[in-house]
This record gives structure tokens, C-alpha cells and sequence, in this order.
């Protein structure tokens, strides 16, 4: 007998369908993985099984679950991990808090503070971090805080939207591998939803393939990965292979960014008698970017990579060093960036759903950039903005919608469009494609290498992906604890590693 059963879903928005036909069954122990690009129906049908979708939803076809009744449905028996960590944890609550609130919810019988400590632990993170707000905390971290607010109901099904898009490889294949030893142990079901068909390959034993909103193919992981029977399943499957390098001919010009010892900490929370404690995020960091250079930026989640980003961009200050940009200093306090340096420096940041206002149209999001070249007329607006929206696979028409109206993955799509719109001289990229699916990062990725090749763009491009980095740097900076223990040219760093980290980074990558 099913766990959980779908019959025949269909999910609509008014006169659009989204969802169509949709027919899967998850059995006790079972792990079922579903796949597709974005926009393809993976959520919302995950959303249908927890009584979840948006209220303008229309929802046709039969749902059941073999489930005890009387208790509650979600967290209780179905947990979920949501797809975007930072939109889905309380950002007014440390995450202790949050994991003993899901626990009061589910097990009032039991000693809370030792069970939230317990679930820290279970998911490979230090127990200070319960006393944590998630600002403070990686995306990979948070993600895995979400995990265990999932777990705390002890649930018969756990569903995963992306639970791994934003982790580097190392924490990758221990989440996978938790995942896996949890529903093991518990013989908890498992809905695995994601774009990484590695992920899929290692962790499920059975596969749906959707397409627009429909099932093209299903069975067993292992046959449908090596012997696909459709066409969309093939492309898919060539999509996920390594990528080609996308180098430029254009000639690597003089230092565009310069960092000399940049250090940041942040302090910890504690009691306010107690001595203060510190986290050193980045210690003494010093590198160069030249233009239309492309430099990769790799190293285990929590390693300091994004806090460097924010530095970068001036959206952090450190507390010693210095950066110049295009020759001009730019270590400014947070928020004074000077004007000419925000128009030559942009960037794309990890979490796609927190970098735009919930309250404005993409449009808004996507014209308010070109205020800084107040040079443009209507008529060039327009045109940049368009062009933006057609290179990464998006049309003009999305533009009215607001951001909650998107997938990730094109949310993202937004973002990097975002970014591009004022034609910088560097765009810091922060995992650009970690939330894409594999079809639609490859576009992303030509896109990039085709803006850089005709405007000379330099990216410092973040990423846990190592094939990815590898694919598009010509360098690579490999960190680890707020350090950069590793650089050089990419092919050399990746061939023969000399640094722990980074052959621990390799060792650890999924594979069909």
C-alpha cells in the first residue's frame, strides 16, 4: 500500500494550466525523485501533496494518503524542506528557537532543549548555532537548519524542494548521504525534488521527468538515467554532462579589483556578561581581478565566500584592508560606494527570492539599475532591459508579475538580467546558476561568456560547482576558513590539487 498516492493532477491558475495529468504514488521507504526545468510543475505538485498551493490555485484530479488521522499533516507526518532557507526561517528567531517551536508543535512530551541539540548535530552544524540568527548564518547552514525544523515532527514522508542547490560538494554529499541514513533508520519516504540529476542518481530509487508541467517519463533511477526512452530526458541527461571551457579572446587587461589584506569578523552571540567570542570570516585576503578576466571563487559553505562578496560590492565593510577599484579607492564605509564605481560593479546574489523587494514588479526591479545612467532615454531603456530578459531565456511579458509569482530558477533568470542591464565593467556573481536547472545554466553560461567576450566584462564568479568554475574561469581561488589557501590557473588547481580542501572539493562531486 501507498504512503502517499496521485491521481490525475491537474493545477490551474485561471484559464492556465500549470499541471496536467500528473500521476506518482510514494511508498513507506521509498525515495522518489522528480525532475525538471524550472517552471515544469516540481513544486506545485509537491505543494498539492501538503495542502500548500497558493489560493488561486485551482486543483483537480485525487490525492491520498494513508496516513493516521486526527494528528496534524504538516510537519507531524509530512515534512518538507523548502527550496529557499532564508524565506523560510523566521529572520526575528535565533534557529534554536525555530527547531524547539516545530518540536512544541509535534512532541510536547519531551526535553526540548536537548532534542533542538540533537538536531544541530544531526545535521553536521557546531551547537553555538542554535544560538544564531539566519542572517548570520551560510546558505548552505541555513539550509541545513531547514532540515532539521523538517525532521523535528519525525515524519513518515519527507519532501526536499532543492534541499542541496545551494551547498558546495563536500556538504552536498553529507546531506545526501544524512538524508539517505535518516530514512534508513526511520524507513521515512522520501519526495526528492531537484535539478541535479547527480543528486537523484545517488540518493533515489525511483524517477518522474516533468516537463511543462507534464510527466514525459518515469521508472526505475537507475534505467531511466542510462537508458532515457524521450527525447526531453536525453537533453536533460547532456545538459548535466561538463561543460565546455568558454574562453575569450579578448586580451586580459591591467588590475580592474585589487584586495590587500581584508579581514572581517563577526561577533557571536552569548549572554551579555560573558567575553565576547569572534568569528574570524576572512582572514587577511588579499587577490586581483583583472578586466575582462574571469576568476573563480570555490570552498566548503561557511568558508567566508559570500561575506567576501558583500565586501566586494560594498554592501559590508571590513575591518582592515583595502580595495581599489578601476583605480579608484573604494573602501568606504557601508552604503557610500562612490556612484561611478556602483555603475561599473554589480552583482547577482545567492538567495534570488531576498534580492528583489516582494512589493515591486520585476519591471520596477529591473529598470530602477538604469537610474544611475540618467544619460538614457526611454527608447534605450527599454531596449537594454529587453535584451537582458531575452539572453536569459525570459520575455517582456513576465514583467508585470511580482517576484512570488516566479520559480526559483527564474527568479534567478531575473536576477543575472538584473545585473546585466547597466553593462558593468565586474559583476560579482554569487552561485548564479545554482538554482537553475541544468538546461537553462548552460544558456546562462554561454550568455555570460558571449557578454564578456563583447563587452569585456570580468565576473568573480562564486560557486560551489567545480565543474561549472571550471567550465568559465581562467583562474580559480579555492578558500577555507576565511583563508585562500589555494590559486592559480584553473586547469592546474583542478588536475593536480595541493591543498586538502580542494581535493576533498573534487573527491566529493555527484555524478550520473
Amino acid at each position: 500500500m501507498s504512503l502517499v498516492e496521485v491521481k490525475a493532477l491537474h493545477i490551474s491558475f485561471g484559464e492556465r494550466e500549470v499541471v496536467s495529468d500528473i500521476n506518482l504514488s510514494i511508498a513507506q521507504g521509498q525515495r522518489v525523485g522528480v525532475v525538471g526545468e524550472s517552471g515544469s510543475g516540481k513544486s506545485l505538485t509537491a505543494l498539492s501533496i501538503i495542502d500548500l498551493l497558493p489560493e488561486a490555485a485551482i486543483q483537480h484530479g485525487e490525492i491520498t494518503r494513508n496516513l493516521p488521522k486526527g494528528d496534524k499533516l504538516r510537519g507531524k507526518h509530512i515534512g518538507m524542506v523548502f527550496q529557499e532557507p532564508m524565506t523560510t526561517l523566521n529572520p526575528l528567531m535565533r534557529v534554536g528557537d525555530q527547531i524547539k517551536e516545530a518540536l512544541e508543535l509535534h512532541l510536547p512530551d519531551i526535553d526540548f532543549d536537548s532534542r533542538v541539540a540533537e538536531l544541530v548535530a544531526e545535521v553536521d552544524l557546531p551547537p553555538t548555532t542554535a544560538l544564531r540568527y539566519p542572517h548570520e548564518l551560510s546558505g548552505g547552514q541555513r539550509q541545513r537548519i531547514g532540515l532539521a525544523i523538517a525532521l523535528a515532527g519525525e515524519p513518515e514522508l519527507l519532501i526536499a524542494d532543492e534541499p542541496t542547490s545551494a551547498l558546495d560538494m563536500i556538504t552536498q554529499a553529507q546531506i545526501i548521504s544524512l538524508i539517505r541514513r535518516i530514512c534508513d533508520q526511520r524507513k521515512m519516504a522520501l519526495l526528492f525534488i531537484s535539478h541535479d540529476l547527480g543528486a537523484v542518481s545517488a540518493l533515489c530509487d525511483h524517477i518522474h521527468v516533468l516537463e511543462k508541467g507534464r510527466q514525459v517519463e518515469h521508472g526505475e533511477t537507475t534505467a531511466v538515467l542510462k537508458s532515457p526512452r524521450e527525447d526531453y530526458t536525453k537533453r536533460l541527461i547532456a545538459a548535466a554532462k561538463p561543460t565546455r571551457r568558454r574562453l575569450t579572446t579578448r586580451k586580459i587587461g591591467t588590475p580592474l579589483l585589487e584586495l590587500t589584506g581584508i579581514s572581517k569578523r563577526f561577533k557571536l552571540p552569548g549572554p551579555f556578561w560573558a567575553k565576547k567570542q569572534y568569528l574570524q570570516a576572512l582572514d587577511d585576503i588579499s587577490l586581483t581581478i583583472n578586466e575582462a578576466e574571469c576568476v573563480g571563487l570555490v570552498g566548503p559553505s561557511g568558508c567566508g565566500k559570500t561575506t567576501l562578496s558583500r565586501i566586494i560590492a560594498g554592501l559590508n565593510k571590513a575591518q582592515h584592508g583595502a580595495i581599489r577599484f578601476d583605480g579608484q579607492d573604494i573602501s568606504q564605509q557601508r552604503g557610500q560606494m562612490p556612484k561611478a564605481a556602483r555603475r561599473e560593479l554589480s552583482m547577482v546574489f545567492q538567495d534570488p527570492f531576498g534580492s528583489f523587494d516582494p512589493r515591486l514588479t520585476m519591471a520596477h526591479s529591473l529598470y530602477e539599475p538604469l537610474n544611475l545612467m540618467p544619460e538614457l532615454g526611454q527608447t534605450e531603456r527599454r531596449e537594454r532591459v529587453e535584451m537582458a530578459l531575452e539572453r536569459v531565456g525570459l520575455s517582456p511579458d513576465m514583467l508585470n508579475r511580482h517576484p512570488h509569482a516566479f520559480s526559483g530558477g527564474q527568479r534567478q533568470r531575473f536576477a543575472i538580467a538584473r545585473s546585466l542591464v547597466l553593462r558593468p565593467k565586474l559583476v560579482v556573481l554569487d552561485e548564479p546558476v545554482s538554482a537553475l536547472d541544468v538546461s537553462i545554466r548552460g544558456d546562462v553560461l554561454e550568455l555570460l561568456a558571449e557578454l564578456r567576450e563583447k563587452f569585456g566584462i570580468a565576473y568573480l564568479f562564486v560557486s560551489h560547482d567545480l565543474d561549472v568554475v571550471r567550465a568559465v574561469a581562467d583562474r580559480v581561488l579555492v578558500m577555507e576558513r576565511g583563508r585562500i589557501v589555494e590559486q592559480g590557473d584553473v586547469d592546474a588547481v583542478f588536475d593536480a590539487p595541493q591543498a586538502d580542501i580542494t581535493k576533498r572539493l573534487l573527491n566529493a562531486r555527484l555524478s550520473i
